[in-house]
């Protein structure tokens, strides 16, 4: 009896995996491999074929059919995320070039699972908000990565995203391609396309940074080397870490090195906190010419973002040993630029990043589902919602930290707003005092708005024709950071504001969705203080409230 029970219940788990099926909300990547063979080796490619339907999505085109598959080759790809998951990545080649998901015609792509996103609880966020800040930074490419769904010989594998490769290419990384064994000194000029590689199998060239590190750089492009290549390879990375390690007052180091696009390359990694950016998967690329840069890029790998409190550079601490940037961030020309673009972008469009986030998570969310599903292992027990607001807050706060260390200070995207000074009584009206600034700055368009205090803050808080105007009160017991957040398509959407325990707060947006407020302290994981989500149409006033542990309530209040 006890055996068919056992083969009862293992039949129905086998049934249960079985049924799980494609959401029907993202297009669905069908490939069917020879003879039904499993995809063992990262080296060696088997025989398959695919079609791509567009499950009725009128976004993206369906590519062949179940009727008529079309000829490709797959094979497995990674290193942790090949060995460490069930889950697996893989990199294929079409037979013939097609626009997949509306990407530029191509022959290769690579298949990212994502396991360790979903495994640390991440959303599948890291790589989609990394390469989308690249974009927005303006580095010169950025692989373009799509959310679709998989079933590989009948078995639904879940949720993945198409990715391009990083490849020497017209639409890729744009450089001359060098032939393999080439022995002419201006030919082996460039185009090169190396790594700084944390692994020691690829073929590479071998350095010693700062005489003590060992270096590996993978070379891409091209893949075998004649001796005069190795040479000329392994000379242009030795120059290199002679001048990052020689006088940083010298700008020699930028007659080899495109400063610009280290320091975009560099912010992106900072904006994510990825630890180990400059120690593995870390691109490089140098058009042909004796006088053409080595230019960093593009970004790849962001693996190890967003699991910190931030409150160092993505270098410190060292984790991982990161090449190169400790030292080159010792450099005053350097820093003057980061800082220069660090401004220019998070004045500019880094807002829209939390755009981008919300149509991901829109994106994924039921697809994300039947992941879970079929990988239940690699899920917590929340939603995938809940993963990646809790992943675009620690954004949030690194991009806040950073402002604090590179902001001009002339005004940013997390300019607190609200008066210094303010009405700490019971009484919610606006008394103005010698103690009392007299304006308030709130962003609106992305500009900093100057107001008069008596313009926005009255005994009849009327509505502004600049939005909605609303004041919270918080409890003087609050002695840690309280922060504000503003959802909806308000002036300060999706940014984060400090208050000061004991004082009123008054802020402007012109959405209907107002604010949650949260307390920042020993309650703060899983977000246990947060307020209740606050609604209005109208311009109005809080109490905020909390007893122990328990959430944090706002009472509205009478502002007259």
């Amino acid at each position: 009896m006890k055996r068919t029970l056992f083969f009862l219940l293992l039949a129905s788990l086998c049934a249960s995996l079985e049924a799980v099926s494609p959401s029907g909300t993202l297009p669905v990547l069908y490939i069917q491999t020879e003879n039904n063979a499993a995809i063992t080796s990262k080296d060696d490619y088997i025989n398959a074929t695919y079609y791509l339907d567009n499950q009725g999505l009128s976004d993206y085109q369906s590519i062949g059919s179940k009727a008529e598959p079309l000829a490709m080759e797959i094979r497995g790809r990674g290193n942790y995320s090949w060995t460490g998951f069930d889950k697996k990545p893989y990199r294929i080649k079409l037979a013939d070039k097609q626009p997949l998901l509306g990407m530029n015609k191509s022959k290769h792509f690579a298949l990212l699972a994502h396991a360790d996103d979903s495994n640390d609880r991440k959303g599948f966020m890291r790589n989609a908000v990394g390469f989308e800040l690249s974009k927005m930074i303006g580095i010169s490419y950025t692989p373009n990565a799509k959310p679709l769904e998989v079933v590989l010989n009948g078995d639904y594998i879940g949720l993945y995203f198409l990715t391009e490769t990083i490849r020497v290419d017209k639409d890729r990384v744009n450089i001359v391609e060098q032939e393999d064994e080439e022995t002419d000194s201006e030919k082996i000029t460039g185009g090169w396309l190396v790594e700084i590689d944390n692994y020691d199998s690829d073929p590479h060239v071998t350095i010693k940074e700062g005489g003590k590190h060992t270096m590996w750089i993978t070379y891409k492009t091209p893949e075998e080397l004649s001796t005069q290549q190795e040479e000329y390879l392994t000379q242009q990375m030795k120059l290199i870490d002679n001048l990052v390690y020689g006088d940083k007052n010298s700008s020699e180091l930028w007659n080899h090195l495109d400063m610009d696009a280290l320091a975009k390359f560099y912010i992106v990694q900072e904006l994510t906190d990825n630890y180990e950016s400059f120690h593995g998967s870390c691109y490089l690329h140098k058009e042909k010419g004796a006088n053409e840069k080595w230019h960093f890029g593009p970004v790849w790998d962001f693996g190890s973002s967003f699991n910190r409190d931030k409150s160092q550079y993505m270098y410190q601490g060292d984790v991982w040993h990161n090449h190169w940037i400790p030292e080159i961030c010792k450099f005053p020309a350097f820093m003057e630029r980061v800082k220069e673009i660090w401004n220019e972008f998070y004045k500019g469009n880094y807002n829209d990043i939390y755009t981008f986030i919300d149509s991901h998570k829109s994106q994924i969310t039921q697809a994300a589902a039947s992941d879970k599903q079929r990988w239940s292992q690699y899920h917590g027990s929340q939603t995938i919602g809940t993963y990646i607001d809790r992943t675009t807050e620690v954004l949030r706060k690194n991009a806040t930290w950073l402002n604090e260390q590179w902001g001009d200070k002339s005004g940013g995207n997390d300019n607190p707003g609200g008066n210094t000074g303010g009405n700490t009584g019971d009484n919610p009206e606006y008394e103005p005092s010698d103690d009392v600034v007299e304006c308030m700055y709130v962003w609106q368009g992305g500009k900093q708005v100057e107001y008069k205090i008596a313009e926005v803050d009255s005994i009849t808080f009327a509505e502004k024709d600049k939005g909605i105007v609303a004041k919270a009160k918080v409890p003087a017991t609050w002695t840690e950071t309280i922060y504000v957040w503003i959802w909806g398509d308000g002036i300060s959407d999706n940014e984060h504001i400090a208050m000061r325990e004991g004082d009123w707060f008054v802020y402007v947006h012109d959405g209907k969705e107002l604010n949650i407020i949260f307390k920042q302290g020993k309650g703060w994981t899983g977000n246990k203080n947060q307020t209740e989500n606050i609604y209005t149409t109208s311009s109005t006033c809080y109490i905020l409230k909390q007893e122990g542990d328990k959430k944090a309530t706002a009472t509205e209040v009478d502002c007259e």
